[in-house]
């Protein structure tokens, strides 16, 4: 199953383009009940999600790069698991 993330890059990061392969690391809010990833090296952050909702591959393609004028917005996707 595809999964697809939104990542906020507030920094124009010319080498994040779409097709490239990239690693996000998780972390946690409100006592593990909240997660969010990071495209590492701290590149671009998500949204949070509820614990239930988290990833259980950490490495994804970058499918789409936007900008809004002021900040970029990269899709990322992931391969998960059939549940």
């Amino acid at each position: 199953m595809k999964r697809e993330i939104e990542f906020k890059m507030e920094i124009d990061y010319p080498e994040m383009t779409e097709g490239r392969d990239v690693e996000v690391e998780e972390s946690y809010l409100q006592d593990g009940l909240v997660v969010y990833y990071t495209i590492i090296p701290s590149i671009a952050m998500s949204g949070n999600f509820r614990r239930q909702e988290a990833l259980s591959n950490m490495r994804g393609i970058i499918r789409k790069r936007t900008f809004d004028g002021l900040a970029y917005y990269l899709t990322v996707e992931f391969d998960e698991p059939d549940d």
